[in-house]
Protein backbone atom coordinates (compact mmCIF):
# COMPACT_ATOMS: atom_id res chain seq x y z
CA UNK A 1 0.00 0.00 0.00
CA UNK A 2 1.79 2.98 -1.51
CA UNK A 3 1.07 6.48 0.86
CA UNK A 4 2.08 9.82 0.92
CA UNK A 5 0.88 12.68 2.90
CA UNK A 6 -2.08 10.85 4.31
CA UNK A 7 -1.84 10.56 8.11
CA UNK A 8 -5.53 12.38 7.89
CA UNK A 9 -7.06 8.78 6.38
CA UNK A 10 -4.79 5.85 7.68
CA UNK A 11 -6.47 4.83 10.97
CA UNK A 12 -9.50 4.23 9.14
CA UNK A 13 -7.99 2.00 6.39
CA UNK A 14 -5.33 0.09 8.68
CA UNK A 15 -8.28 -0.54 11.04
CA UNK A 16 -10.43 -2.38 7.95
CA UNK A 17 -7.01 -4.47 7.21
CA UNK A 18 -6.20 -5.12 11.40
CA UNK A 19 -10.04 -6.28 11.49
CA UNK A 20 -9.56 -9.37 8.29
CA UNK A 21 -11.41 -12.43 9.38
CA UNK A 22 -8.09 -13.72 7.81
CA UNK A 23 -5.13 -13.00 10.13
CA UNK A 24 -2.04 -14.53 8.16
CA UNK A 25 -1.22 -11.94 6.06
CA UNK A 26 1.89 -8.68 6.11
CA UNK A 27 1.06 -5.27 5.12
CA UNK A 28 3.89 -3.49 3.39
CA UNK A 29 3.52 0.21 3.23
CA UNK A 30 5.47 2.34 1.37
CA UNK A 31 6.12 5.67 2.44
CA UNK A 32 6.69 7.81 -0.53
CA UNK A 33 7.90 10.93 0.77
CA UNK A 34 5.50 12.17 2.90
CA UNK A 35 5.96 15.41 4.93
CA UNK A 36 3.08 15.11 7.27
CA UNK A 37 2.31 13.10 10.59
CA UNK A 38 2.13 9.98 8.22
CA UNK A 39 5.42 8.33 9.35
CA UNK A 40 4.70 9.00 13.29
CA UNK A 41 0.80 7.34 12.22
CA UNK A 42 2.57 4.37 10.79
CA UNK A 43 5.37 3.70 13.13
CA UNK A 44 3.10 3.36 15.93
CA UNK A 45 1.11 1.26 13.63
CA UNK A 46 4.03 -1.23 13.31
CA UNK A 47 5.25 -1.36 16.79
CA UNK A 48 1.23 -2.45 18.13
CA UNK A 49 1.53 -4.94 15.21
CA UNK A 50 4.67 -7.28 14.00
CA UNK A 51 2.56 -7.96 10.45
CA UNK A 52 2.80 -3.94 9.51
CA UNK A 53 6.39 -3.39 7.94
CA UNK A 54 6.96 0.37 7.03
CA UNK A 55 9.25 1.55 3.98
CA UNK A 56 10.06 4.83 3.71
CA UNK A 57 11.80 6.57 0.45
CA UNK A 58 12.00 10.04 -1.04
CA UNK A 59 8.85 10.89 -3.30
CA UNK A 60 9.57 9.12 -6.62
CA UNK A 61 5.87 8.71 -7.87
CA UNK A 62 2.94 5.54 -7.72
CA UNK A 63 5.43 3.29 -10.16
CA UNK A 64 8.09 3.18 -7.84
CA UNK A 65 6.88 3.36 -4.73
CA UNK A 66 4.61 0.17 -5.76
CA UNK A 67 7.07 -1.81 -7.22
CA UNK A 68 9.50 -1.20 -4.13
CA UNK A 69 6.67 -2.64 -1.91
CA UNK A 70 6.28 -5.54 -4.53
CA UNK A 71 9.54 -6.34 -4.09
CA UNK A 72 9.40 -6.55 -0.25
CA UNK A 73 6.50 -9.05 -0.03
CA UNK A 74 7.19 -12.13 0.68
CA UNK A 75 4.01 -14.49 0.37
CA UNK A 76 2.11 -16.28 -2.64
CA UNK A 77 -0.65 -13.90 -3.08
CA UNK A 78 -0.24 -9.79 -3.86
CA UNK A 79 -3.41 -7.48 -2.62
CA UNK A 80 -3.30 -4.29 -3.37
CA UNK A 81 -5.22 -1.28 -0.91
CA UNK A 82 -5.74 2.70 -1.21
CA UNK A 83 -5.18 4.50 1.80
CA UNK A 84 -8.78 6.39 0.90
CA UNK A 85 -10.86 3.13 0.81
CA UNK A 86 -11.97 1.18 3.04
CA UNK A 87 -12.83 -2.82 2.91
CA UNK A 88 -15.24 -5.27 4.18
CA UNK A 89 -13.43 -7.50 6.93
CA UNK A 90 -13.91 -10.85 5.09
CA UNK A 91 -12.25 -9.39 1.77
CA UNK A 92 -8.67 -10.76 2.61
CA UNK A 93 -10.42 -14.37 3.20
CA UNK A 94 -12.66 -14.53 0.65
CA UNK A 95 -10.27 -13.63 -2.42
CA UNK A 96 -7.80 -16.12 -1.32
CA UNK A 97 -10.88 -18.76 -1.49
CA UNK A 98 -11.58 -17.66 -4.85
CA UNK A 99 -8.30 -18.11 -5.85
CA UNK A 100 -7.71 -21.33 -4.20
CA UNK A 101 -10.66 -23.10 -5.48
CA UNK A 102 -10.14 -21.28 -9.11
CA UNK A 103 -6.40 -22.30 -9.37
CA UNK A 104 -6.07 -21.29 -13.53
CA UNK A 105 -7.08 -17.61 -12.62
CA UNK A 106 -4.29 -15.27 -11.60
CA UNK A 107 -5.34 -12.02 -11.11
CA UNK A 108 -8.93 -11.19 -9.77
CA UNK A 109 -10.56 -7.96 -8.56
CA UNK A 110 -14.26 -8.05 -6.48
CA UNK A 111 -17.18 -5.93 -6.99
CA UNK A 112 -17.30 -2.00 -5.29
CA UNK A 113 -19.48 0.02 -3.59
CA UNK A 114 -18.32 3.46 -3.99
CA UNK A 115 -18.89 6.45 -1.76
CA UNK A 116 -17.75 10.25 -1.08
CA UNK A 117 -16.80 12.23 1.77
CA UNK A 118 -20.66 14.32 1.73
CA UNK A 119 -23.38 13.34 -0.84
CA UNK A 120 -23.88 11.55 -3.67
CA UNK A 121 -21.08 10.13 -6.95
CA UNK A 122 -20.93 11.86 -10.13
CA UNK A 123 -22.89 10.59 -12.95
CA UNK A 124 -19.46 9.31 -14.37
CA UNK A 125 -18.14 7.45 -11.76
CA UNK A 126 -21.77 5.50 -10.98
CA UNK A 127 -21.65 4.35 -14.62
CA UNK A 128 -18.03 3.35 -14.52
CA UNK A 129 -18.60 1.56 -11.20
CA UNK A 130 -21.87 0.02 -12.83
CA UNK A 131 -20.32 -1.53 -15.55
CA UNK A 132 -16.93 -2.73 -14.10
CA UNK A 133 -19.09 -4.30 -11.25
CA UNK A 134 -21.15 -5.63 -14.54
CA UNK A 135 -17.79 -7.93 -15.59
CA UNK A 136 -17.30 -11.00 -13.58
CA UNK A 137 -15.65 -13.88 -15.38
CA UNK A 138 -12.82 -13.64 -18.14
CA UNK A 139 -14.38 -13.94 -20.95
CA UNK A 140 -16.55 -10.86 -19.98
CA UNK A 141 -13.70 -8.78 -19.00
CA UNK A 142 -11.73 -10.12 -21.97
CA UNK A 143 -14.33 -8.90 -24.44
CA UNK A 144 -14.20 -5.22 -22.50
CA UNK A 145 -10.59 -5.46 -22.49
CA UNK A 146 -10.31 -2.34 -24.55
CA UNK A 147 -12.87 -0.64 -23.42
CA UNK A 148 -11.58 0.18 -20.49
CA UNK A 149 -9.57 -0.59 -17.11
CA UNK A 150 -12.18 -3.70 -15.99
CA UNK A 151 -10.63 -3.99 -12.51
CA UNK A 152 -10.96 -1.41 -9.95
CA UNK A 153 -7.07 -1.08 -8.47
CA UNK A 154 -7.42 -1.12 -4.83
CA UNK A 155 -9.44 -4.44 -5.55
CA UNK A 156 -6.39 -6.22 -6.98
CA UNK A 157 -5.15 -9.99 -5.99
CA UNK A 158 -2.61 -11.79 -7.93
CA UNK A 159 -0.62 -14.19 -7.64
CA UNK A 160 3.20 -13.55 -6.62
CA UNK A 161 4.57 -15.88 -9.76
CA UNK A 162 2.20 -13.70 -12.52
CA UNK A 163 3.48 -10.14 -11.02
CA UNK A 164 7.17 -11.53 -11.15
CA UNK A 165 6.67 -12.81 -14.78
CA UNK A 166 5.25 -9.39 -15.69
CA UNK A 167 7.68 -7.60 -13.82
CA UNK A 168 5.80 -5.56 -11.92
CA UNK A 169 4.27 -2.10 -12.29
CA UNK A 170 5.78 -0.03 -15.77
CA UNK A 171 6.06 3.60 -16.15
CA UNK A 172 4.11 4.73 -18.99
CA UNK A 173 2.25 7.66 -19.94
CA UNK A 174 -0.87 6.16 -18.59
CA UNK A 175 -2.80 4.38 -15.84
CA UNK A 176 -0.26 2.00 -14.01
CA UNK A 177 -3.31 -0.21 -12.86
CA UNK A 178 -4.22 -0.33 -16.10
CA UNK A 179 -1.32 -1.33 -18.28
CA UNK A 180 -0.51 -3.52 -15.31
CA UNK A 181 -3.95 -5.47 -16.45
CA UNK A 182 -3.55 -5.07 -20.52
CA UNK A 183 0.33 -7.14 -19.64
CA UNK A 184 -1.10 -9.33 -17.90
CA UNK A 185 -3.86 -10.58 -20.40
CA UNK A 186 -1.48 -10.21 -22.62
CA UNK A 187 0.84 -12.71 -21.02
CA UNK A 188 -1.47 -15.09 -21.12
CA UNK A 189 -3.59 -14.55 -17.30
CA UNK A 190 -6.40 -15.78 -16.54
CA UNK A 191 -8.47 -12.58 -15.14
CA UNK A 192 -12.01 -12.87 -12.92
CA UNK A 193 -13.61 -11.02 -9.78
CA UNK A 194 -14.98 -12.15 -6.77
CA UNK A 195 -18.88 -11.32 -6.96
CA UNK A 196 -19.44 -9.61 -3.57
CA UNK A 197 -18.69 -5.85 -3.18
CA UNK A 198 -15.64 -6.18 -0.95
CA UNK A 199 -14.19 -2.98 -1.21
CA UNK A 200 -15.80 0.74 -0.99
CA UNK A 201 -14.04 2.95 -3.23
CA UNK A 202 -13.51 6.57 -2.41
CA UNK A 203 -14.96 9.57 -4.70
CA UNK A 204 -12.90 12.92 -3.97
CA UNK A 205 -12.30 15.86 -6.90
CA UNK A 206 -8.69 16.18 -6.07
CA UNK A 207 -7.52 12.03 -6.16
CA UNK A 208 -5.03 11.28 -8.65
CA UNK A 209 -7.16 9.36 -11.31
CA UNK A 210 -9.33 13.17 -11.20
CA UNK A 211 -6.33 15.28 -12.19
CA UNK A 212 -2.93 13.36 -13.35
CA UNK A 213 -2.55 13.36 -17.07
CA UNK A 214 -2.29 9.64 -16.85
CA UNK A 215 -5.29 8.81 -16.35
CA UNK A 216 -6.82 11.06 -18.41
CA UNK A 217 -9.09 10.13 -21.36
CA UNK A 218 -6.34 10.70 -24.61
CA UNK A 219 -3.44 8.88 -21.92
CA UNK A 220 -6.20 5.72 -21.94
CA UNK A 221 -6.72 5.98 -25.62
CA UNK A 222 -2.71 5.89 -25.81
CA UNK A 223 -2.68 2.43 -23.72
CA UNK A 224 -5.66 1.04 -25.83
CA UNK A 225 -3.95 1.60 -28.68
CA UNK A 226 -0.46 0.53 -28.20
CA UNK A 227 -1.48 -2.47 -27.08
CA UNK A 228 -3.87 -3.37 -29.57
CA UNK A 229 -0.79 -3.26 -31.98
CA UNK A 230 1.41 -4.59 -29.33
CA UNK A 231 -1.11 -8.21 -29.44
CA UNK A 232 -0.99 -8.50 -33.13
CA UNK A 233 -4.51 -6.97 -33.27
CA UNK A 234 -3.27 -4.92 -36.77
CA UNK A 235 -1.18 -8.34 -38.02
CA UNK A 236 -1.73 -8.15 -41.61
CA UNK A 237 -4.79 -5.82 -41.82
CA UNK A 238 -4.77 -2.96 -44.11
CA UNK A 239 -5.90 -0.13 -40.87
CA UNK A 240 -8.78 0.56 -39.08
CA UNK A 241 -12.27 1.31 -39.71
CA UNK A 242 -13.88 3.47 -36.59
CA UNK A 243 -17.79 2.73 -35.72
CA UNK A 244 -18.62 6.20 -34.48
CA UNK A 245 -17.57 9.51 -35.50
CA UNK A 246 -17.88 10.96 -32.22
CA UNK A 247 -15.22 12.12 -29.43
CA UNK A 248 -14.48 8.91 -28.76
CA UNK A 249 -14.00 8.13 -32.43
CA UNK A 250 -12.05 11.10 -32.75
CA UNK A 251 -9.61 10.58 -29.94
CA UNK A 252 -9.23 6.63 -31.17
CA UNK A 253 -8.33 8.19 -34.45
CA UNK A 254 -5.88 10.86 -33.03
CA UNK A 255 -4.01 8.00 -30.86
CA UNK A 256 -4.35 5.49 -34.13
CA UNK A 257 -2.47 8.39 -36.05
CA UNK A 258 0.15 8.75 -33.96
CA UNK A 259 1.62 5.76 -33.82
CA UNK A 260 1.24 5.64 -38.17
CA UNK A 261 -1.89 3.59 -38.06
CA UNK A 262 -3.64 3.51 -41.75
CA UNK A 263 -7.31 4.97 -41.31
CA UNK A 264 -9.62 3.95 -43.83
CA UNK A 265 -12.40 6.03 -42.31
CA UNK A 266 -15.50 6.35 -40.02
CA UNK A 267 -18.87 4.60 -39.95
CA UNK A 268 -21.94 5.56 -38.47
CA UNK A 269 -25.19 4.43 -37.19
CA UNK A 270 -27.17 7.66 -38.11
CA UNK A 271 -27.41 9.04 -41.66
CA UNK A 272 -25.34 11.92 -43.31
CA UNK A 273 -24.49 13.08 -46.52
CA UNK A 274 -22.69 10.80 -48.41
CA UNK A 275 -19.62 12.91 -48.94
CA UNK A 276 -18.99 14.08 -45.31
CA UNK A 277 -15.67 13.78 -43.64
CA UNK A 278 -14.16 13.83 -40.18
CA UNK A 279 -10.85 14.39 -39.87
CA UNK A 280 -10.39 14.44 -43.66
CA UNK A 281 -11.39 10.90 -43.88
CA UNK A 282 -14.59 9.43 -45.30
CA UNK A 283 -17.49 8.97 -43.19
CA UNK A 284 -20.32 7.46 -44.00
CA UNK A 285 -23.55 7.36 -42.05
CA UNK A 286 -26.61 4.53 -42.76
CA UNK A 287 -30.03 5.17 -41.33
CA UNK A 288 -30.41 2.21 -40.33
CA UNK A 289 -26.84 -0.34 -40.42
CA UNK A 290 -24.70 -0.91 -42.42
CA UNK A 291 -25.31 -3.28 -45.21
CA UNK A 292 -23.26 -6.33 -45.52
CA UNK A 293 -21.57 -5.49 -49.26
CA UNK A 294 -20.18 -1.93 -47.14
CA UNK A 295 -18.98 -3.98 -44.19
CA UNK A 296 -17.69 -6.62 -46.92
CA UNK A 297 -15.11 -4.20 -47.92
CA UNK A 298 -13.19 -4.25 -44.32
CA UNK A 299 -13.05 -8.07 -43.73
CA UNK A 300 -9.16 -7.39 -43.90
CA UNK A 301 -8.85 -4.24 -41.27
CA UNK A 302 -9.54 -3.65 -37.82
CA UNK A 303 -13.02 -2.36 -36.91
CA UNK A 304 -13.13 -0.01 -33.79
CA UNK A 305 -16.59 0.03 -31.85
CA UNK A 306 -16.26 3.79 -30.71
CA UNK A 307 -20.38 4.59 -30.15
CA UNK A 308 -21.32 5.89 -26.98
CA UNK A 309 -24.46 4.75 -27.53
CA UNK A 310 -25.40 1.56 -25.84
CA UNK A 311 -28.26 0.82 -27.67
CA UNK A 312 -26.29 1.85 -30.94
CA UNK A 313 -22.93 0.33 -29.87
CA UNK A 314 -24.76 -3.36 -28.69
CA UNK A 315 -26.66 -3.66 -32.69
CA UNK A 316 -24.01 -2.84 -34.47
CA UNK A 317 -21.82 -5.44 -32.47
CA UNK A 318 -24.65 -8.01 -33.17
CA UNK A 319 -24.14 -7.13 -36.85
CA UNK A 320 -20.38 -7.63 -37.03
CA UNK A 321 -21.26 -11.20 -35.02
CA UNK A 322 -23.72 -12.12 -37.30
CA UNK A 323 -21.56 -11.06 -40.44
CA UNK A 324 -18.71 -13.62 -39.39
CA UNK A 325 -16.57 -11.21 -37.44
CA UNK A 326 -15.05 -12.35 -34.12
CA UNK A 327 -15.01 -10.04 -31.44
CA UNK A 328 -11.46 -8.84 -29.65
CA UNK A 329 -9.96 -9.96 -32.99
CA UNK A 330 -11.77 -8.78 -35.90
CA UNK A 331 -12.92 -5.96 -33.97
CA UNK A 332 -13.00 -4.53 -30.35
CA UNK A 333 -15.01 -1.91 -28.41
CA UNK A 334 -12.58 0.74 -26.96
CA UNK A 335 -15.62 2.44 -24.97
CA UNK A 336 -17.61 0.67 -22.61
CA UNK A 337 -21.50 0.02 -22.94
CA UNK A 338 -23.59 2.28 -20.40
CA UNK A 339 -25.85 0.57 -19.21
CA UNK A 340 -23.85 -2.51 -19.11
CA UNK A 341 -23.79 -4.97 -22.06
CA UNK A 342 -27.11 -7.12 -20.37
CA UNK A 343 -28.88 -4.36 -18.33
CA UNK A 344 -32.42 -3.09 -19.54
CA UNK A 345 -31.67 0.00 -21.83
CA UNK A 346 -34.76 2.26 -20.40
Amino acid sequence: MPVRDDAALLRNCLADIKNQSLSNYELVVIDDGSTDQTPHVLEKASRDDSRIRIIRTSAQGIVSALNTGLAECQGDYIARMDVDDRMDRSRLRKQLEFMQKNSEIELIGCRVDGFTEKGSLPESAVQYQSWSNSLISHTQIEADIFAESPIVHPTFFATRELITKIGGYSDHPWAEDYDLILRAYGSGAKLAKHPEKLVRKYFAPGRLSRIEAMYKRPAMFDAKIHYLLEFGRLKNRRGVLIAGSGPTGRQAAQSFEKRGVTLLGFVDNRPGPPDRRVKGLPARGFSKLPPAEFMNQFRDALIVLAIGDAAGQSEFAELLRQSGFVENQDFVRVIYNWPPAGAAIL
